[in-house]
């Protein structure tokens, strides 16, 4: 009896039917019939059967033997082949990770070690796997597994007495210690990495050497020394370029770029370094680090001003990290773009996005969301006329920093001390200021904390202190580039120049601060300086220009006030002295020379009266 007959009597008794759109395959129509069949055949039979189907399969899918791979792995482990079921294991496993099914591919990666262990399978073999599964591990955010696994490679290594193996080992623990996620541990990671280093240099192992000044980069930069990390960093990039690393050179760019970001003198280098890190992510197909790199370029087109670019990468970084089910990737893209909808007065969006950044941070085990965007959350909440409920959020996002990634505590603490200006305790903003100043170098992502120091010299009316202060920090931006933070500098110094009567160089800096904040369409600064010209107009006697400006600080403020979603924030928000005194004077033609209550300086404390708090009134 033939193969068609016997098909066909199996299928009139309706035991199983064709496999639909192909013409080849059956399948039972019940898994107990199939059980019953396959239980009722000898083990050897069974193994025989299986050995066959898996060398027809790999015959007749030679050329895309990656599609069959765990097809291949199933059959040869049930035919008893050990070694065809290591190769195809290993490649069920490769492709997997290389799809991100994370899942799967720590299966299958754990099926070929069991297998490569019991062959004695050679040193090249057991690194790939343990390196491979170990990656998946991280990927789906199981640094614990993931660190396990690497502690299993390190004895095993240990057993062979093979001192790359255990190299290797130790390399992967260190950059799990490094990296900020609930595995950080920086004191672990700098005893690993030293211990690295020595034997990559005892073994004459560069590559190794490369990856290992890229972890000193890392840990240093993650500590708060920035200067030490770029000293390490451009060694590991000299050797990952001399010896073709590309992988290599990949992550070290990538990495290096933040801490370029910190160093005053050193922002073109930063953007360079995203942009070959970029190509090189996008060359080699890594889809994780291409949508962190996407995440880099939107922070650093964000500090230089290009909004639409920056939010542009941000939503191409999350749609990647979305494909890939990667919430790292996810979080990391929205962790600072919420500042920007917070400038144009989006604000509602602009909280879900921070929002959304602290969730995924959280799931993701990424340690640095939680910090970033919740500070900047509430700096949110305190814009909004409720400082007392940003109040508890920076406390929180400051701890944070503090026990887990002392990095963030200069931004985090300036915002703190933002937020007790509002509430009128220029004391504590100054404890703040001073933890701000501890980890401070005169950088680009540092640039938020001589703003809230300015706030503090026009809370206390050290108004002579803000110019000098303002007048360096603005050198500083308009030489980098910054163009997000220079509308704040401009208008603090132009309140400042006001106060001490330096009318006409106050209008100038105020002149450059609008023309700045509408160039980025930042409304929440914008109705600050309209209404401050307006009322140096009003003061010259020029009553139309003075009540042309207030209107437009009117429309600002109404503007911002509409995308308020929650009823009680557009409250708080709209019932701040200033953000009063602007919508009166909109809506009033004012004599010439007569003046309404100044909006005082982003973010800081107003007596009800409208006028500045000081330490006196305290």
């Amino acid at each position: 009896m033939n193969l068609e007959t016997t098909l066909a009597q199996l299928e009139q008794a309706q035991l199983v039917r064709p496999l639909m759109g192909d013409d080849l395959a059956y399948i039972f129509k019940h898994v107990l019939t199939q059980e019953a069949a396959y239980q009722s055949l000898l083990v050897k039979r069974r193994r025989e059967l299986h050995r066959q189907v898996a060398i027809y399969y790999e015959g007749f899918c030679s050329g895309d033997l990656d599609e069959v791979a765990e097809l291949l792995a199933y059959h040869y482990s049930q035919a008893g082949d050990d070694a065809k079921t290591l190769t195809y294991a290993t490649l069920a496993g490769d492709v997997a990770l290389r799809r991100y099914a994370t899942t799967e591919a720590i299966a299958h990666y754990a099926q070929a070690l069991e297998i490569a262990q019991r062959m004695e399978a050679g040193s090249e073999q057991l690194l790939h796997l343990y390196t491979c599964r170990g990656r998946a591990f991280e990927l789906s955010g199981h640094y614990t597994q993931a660190l396990a696994n690497y502690a299993e490679m390190e004895t095993k290594a240990g057993q062979r007495g093979d001192s790359a193996l255990g190299l290797a080992a130790v390399m992967a623990r260190a950059t799990l210690y490094a990296t900020p996620t609930a595995s950080f541990n920086p004191a672990q990671a700098q005893a690993l990495a030293d211990h690295a280093l020595a034997l990559a240099r005892a073994l004459g192992d560069r590559r190794a050497e490369a990856k290992t000044l890229w972890l000193l980069l890392l840990i240093n930069f993650n500590t708060g020394h920035p200067r030490e990390a770029v000293v390490y960093g451009e060694r590991s990039l000299a050797i990952a370029r001399e010896l073709g690393l590309h992988e290599q050179l990949a992550f070290t760019l990538n990495d290096i770029t933040y801490a370029y970001l910190i160093v005053s003198d050193q922002v073109e280098r930063a953007l360079e370094a995203l942009n070959e890190a970029h190509a090189l992510w996008q060359a080699q197909g890594n889809l994780a680090m291409l949508a962190g790199s996407l995440a880099s370029l939107s922070e650093f087109y964000q500090l230089v001003g290009d909004y639409e670019q920056a939010l542009a990468l941000s939503e191409e970084a999350y749609n990647i990290g979305q494909s890939i089910g990667n919430l790292w990737d996810q979080s990391y893209s929205r962790m600072m773009v919420g500042n920007i909808y917070l400038d144009r007065g989006q604000v509602d969006h602009a909280m879900a996005i921070m929002e959304e950044s602290i969730r995924l941070g959280e799931q993701a085990s990424f340690i640095v969301a939680p910090i970033a965007a919740g500070a900047t959350l509430a700096r949110t909440y305190g814009l909004l006329g409720a400082p007392e409920r940003g109040l508890d959020l920076a406390r929180r996002a400051l701890a944070k920093a503090e026990a887990q990634f002392p990095l963030w505590e200069s931004l985090v603490a300036a915002i703190l001390a933002q937020l007790y200006l509002l509430l009128g305790d220029d004391h504590e903003a100054e404890i703040a200021l001073k933890q701000a100043y501890v980890r401070f170098t005169p950088g680009p992502l540092y640039s938020p904390v001589p703003l809230a120091d300015a706030e503090l010299g026009l809370a206390r009316r050290e108004y002579a202190r803000v110019i000098a202060l303002m007048d360096e920090h603005i050198a500083f931006l308009r030489q980098a580039g910054l163009h997000a933070y220079l509308a704040d500098a401009l208008y603090l110094q132009g309140q400042a120049l006001l106060a001490q009567g330096q009318t006409d160089r106050a209008l100038d800096v105020l002149v450059e601060a609008r023309a700045e904040a509408e160039a980025l369409g930042a409304r929440r600064i914008l109705w600050r300086i309209l209404f401050a010209l307006g009322q140096i107009e009003a003061g010259r006697g020029h009553a139309a220009e003075a009540q042309a400006l207030r209107e437009q600080a009117r429309t600002t403020v109404e503007a911002i006030a509409n995308h308020i979603g929650a009823a009680e924030l557009r409250t708080s928000f709209l019932n701040q002295p200033p953000v009063q005194a602007v919508l009166s004077a909109g809506l009033t033609t004012r004599d010439e020379g007569q003046t309404a209550p100044q909006p005082g300086p982003p973010p800081q404390g107003e007596r009800e009266d409208g006028g500045q708090r000081t330490s006196d009134d305290r």
